[in-house]
Formats: C-alpha cells, sequence, structure tokens
C-alpha cells in the first residue's frame, strides 16, 4: 500500500478520525468503498425490479416509471462534473463522507414518495452523489493500492457494484412481491446505513488538489480525446439501461416467466455482472482499449440475439447473461481510459465516467419507454441499443485517442 500524506493541519486534535482511517489498510479500505457500491448498486438497479409493484401502488404504468429511472441518471450526469469540480481542494475522505450521506437522505426519501411525480424528484436527487461518492472512492482506491494494480482497485469497487446484483435486486424484487417496494427501499435505506459507517471508519485522509479551481478543473474537460471517449462511453453503455430497466416485463410478459423464476434470472445477471467486473479488471491491466472493443462486441452481439430471439427463455437468459458480463468489461475500461485522458484530474475523471456511463442508461431507458410506450414490445430496446453500440465500436475504432491502439501490453494514455 502507498503511503498516504494527512489531510490534518497541525495540532488537530487526532481522535477527529478512527485509529482504522489514521493508519488505513487496503482490505480495510477497500472492503468500505465495496460496500458503498453494493448499496448505490441497489438503490440504482433495483428500480428496475420493483417496477410491478409501484405500477399498482402509485396508479402508473411502465413507461412512465422507466422516466424516473432516467431521473435518477440524469442526477448521476449532472452531480458528479458539479461536485467534483466544486470540491476538487475538499480532503477526498470529506468528500466521500458528504456524498454517502446524501446517498442515505435520498434513500429515506424514496421510501415516502407519495406519487410517481414526487418519486421522478426525488430520484434526481438521489443519482446526484453517485458519480463523485464511486469516482472519488475509485481514485482513492488507486491511490491507496498504487498505479500498477489500479484495474484491480476499481474491479474492486466495481465488485461491491455489481455484486449488488446477485442477492440485493433479486431480494428487493421479491420483497416488493411479498410486502411492497416501499420496504425494499427500507431495506435499501439499512444498507446505505451500513456503508456511511464504512466509509466513516475506514475511509483515509487523502488530501484534495490544493491547487485545484472551478477554471482549471473546467480547462481539463477540453480537447477531442476526452468528448470522443465521453460519447463512446454513453453510446456504447446505452444498451445495458434499455434492456436492464425493463428486463422484468421482458421475462415476464414476453417470455412468460412468473415472478419466482424471474428472481433467479436477476440472480445469475448478477453472476454475469460480477463475473464480467473480475475479467473487466484483468483484462483493463493488460490493455484498457482492447478491453473495452471485445466487451461492447460481445455486448451488440447479445443485443442482436435480444432483438431477434428475445421471446424464447432459452434464448433469452443465456443472451442477458452475456450482455451483462460484457458491458461490465467495457464499463470497467472505460473508467480507466477517462482516467487516462485526464491524468491531471484523475477523480474527476473517474466521476466522469460515472456521468457517462448514467447517460448512456438514460439514454437507454428513455428511448426504451418510447418504443415500449409506442406499443413495439419489450424486445424493441434491444434494436435501438444494438444501433448505438454499433457506433460506440466505430469510435473505439477509429475515433481520437483510441485509433491504432489496443494491443494488450498497453497500460497508459
Amino acid at each position: 500500500m502507498t503511503d498516504l500524506p494527512s489531510t490534518l493541519d497541525a495540532g488537530t486534535p487526532r481522535w477527529r478520525l478512527p485509529h482504522t482511517a489514521r493508519d488505513p489498510r487496503a482490505g480495510q479500505v477497500l472492503a468500505a468503498f465495496a460496500a458503498i457500491g453494493f448499496g448505490i448498486g441497489i438503490t440504482q438497479n433495483g428500480a428496475a425490479s420493483v417496477v410491478a409493484d409501484q405500477v399498482t401502488d402509485l396508479s402508473t404504468t411502465v413507461d412512465l416509471l422507466g422516466w424516473t429511472m432516467v431521473a435518477y441518471s440524469l442526477g448521476v450526469v449532472v452531480g458528479a462534473p458539479l461536485f467534483m469540480v466544486g470540491l476538487g481542494r475538499v480532503a477526498r475522505r470529506t468528500v466521500l463522507l458528504w456524498m454517502s450521506a446524501l446517498f442515505l437522505v435520498t434513500t429515506i426519501a424514496t421510501v415516502i414518495a407519495p406519487t410517481v411525480e414526487a418519486l421522478m424528484a426525488i430520484r434526481f436527487f438521489a443519482g446526484l452523489p453517485h458519480g463523485a461518492l464511486l469516482g472519488t472512492a475509485s481514485y482513492v482506491a488507486m491511490t491507496v493500492m498504487g498505479p500498477e494494480r489500479r484495474g484491480k482497485a476499481v474491479a474492486i469497487i466495481m465488485l461491491g457494484l455489481t455484486s449488488s446484483l446477485v442477492v440485493g435486486v433479486p431480494f428487493m424484487q421479491w420483497l416488493s412481491d411479498a410486502v411492497s417496494w416501499r420496504a425494499a427501499y427500507g431495506a435499501v435505506t439499512v444498507i446505505a446505513v451500513i456503508g456511511c459507517l464504512g466509509v466513516w471508519a475506514f475511509a483515509p485522509d487523502v488530501p484534495g488538489n490544493p491547487h485545484a479551481s472551478p477554471r482549471a478543473e473546467m480547462r481539463a474537460l477540453r480537447g477531442a480525446r476526452l468528448w470522443t471517449a465521453l460519447i463512446a462511453i454513453t453510446v456504447g453503455f446505452s444498451g445495458l439501461g434499455a434492456v436492464f430497466s425493463y428486463v422484468v416485463p421482458l421475462l415476464e410478459d414476453t417470455n412468460g416467466l412468473a415472478s419466482s423464476q424471474v428472481t433467479w434470472v436477476l440472480v445469475l445477471w448478477g453472476v454475469a455482472m460480477t463475473t464480467g467486473a473480475y475479467l473487466g479488471g484483468k483484462l483493463t491491466d493488460l490493455s484498457h482499449v482492447g478491453a473495452g472493443r471485445l466487451g461492447l462486441a460481445a455486448a451488440a452481439v447479445a443485443l442482436l440475439g435480444i432483438g431477434l430471439a428475445g421471446d424464447t427463455p432459452a434464448a433469452t437468459i443465456p443472451l442477458l447473461v452475456l450482455l451483462g458480463c460484457s458491458m461490465q468489461v467495457f464499463s470497467q475500461s472505460a473508467q480507466v481510459h477517462l482516467m487516462d485522458v485526464m491524468h491531471g484530474s484523475p477523480s474527476l475523471g473517474s466521476a466522469l465516467a460515472h456521468a457517462a456511463l448514467n447517460a448512456a442508461t438514460a439514454v437507454g431507458t428513455g428511448l426504451g419507454a418510447v418504443v415500449i410506450g409506442a406499443g413495439w414490445g419489450y424486445q424493441a430496446p434491444a434494436w435501438v441499443a444494438l444501433a448505438l453500440a454499433i457506433v460506440a465500436l466505430v469510435l473505439l475504432w477509429w475515433g481520437v485517442g483510441f485509433r491504432g491502439r489496443g494491443g494488450w501490453r498497453q497500460h497508459t494514455a
């Protein structure tokens, strides 16, 4: 583990920090960040698993509830750069604590949302801390682990995020079906409390950038390489949002599966995403560009299959597994690529990666709501996502910053 400089002023009482944060251990730090990632994963991805009960409880429709998921993703898109630009000088531990607290408060507000319109507004605010929280955690994790293991550091945090799909999202779907969607988000509140305590106990004392300023951070947002990367990530990752946001009605209405069977498919989906996080860390440490191309190409194959045969369980389930795994490989590579492009502001780069991924979710979920609302069925979003994935593949091969790269021994931009 690398040595971490203190942010405490001379003479500041050491009791201001728990001893576990004053003398951090890599395993404890990463466990705390994985826990908060687990909570973030449940609050975001779990929204798709409670749609059936929300339709009844809030007297609304599936496509309108899709826009509550869009609202969350837009909150991430707004919050990630806003917080990271404005809080560049603030100690990273302080940023983590503030963002964790906001995550907890908005989760509680979700539980008591009285209408779908109120839920939409609350979910926007719930998304605000997402990118800054995970982006800062990724930066601190890489500080702890060292640059040679940056892929592993990001992968461990993302394993927390994606492992929520193995247990948390199916559990939410089951609890929503058995009790209510509000009880499901009540369980998320408990997890948020645990995550906040973990961050308080173990997040190390890493300083912010004393030279950071909003103007300097905004200058880091210039350049064709950065915007090519952001567009490629946003366009390419939209397939996951388009399909996963409506996976429950796809499985129940189009494929005829029972609710109990859907729970186990969601578990399998979570295993696929977690496996993809592990593979993504390994492949990204070899070549983040090569990993991105491989992951996105496999996702395009899965989307094509869902569009053609997504009404047959024997085909739909393995295709969902392939989509989840491959998109997670693409996600890992995207984060590292953006941090390389923005090497002067790596935490902002990581936060922007989450913003781009959630902009993709907003695009995919929104377009899915449009085609479903038009009566084209629950397979239709896969065709939209496939077209976008092809555009992203073109950018990953020939776009600025990607062209001529991708050998499996390249580590840096």
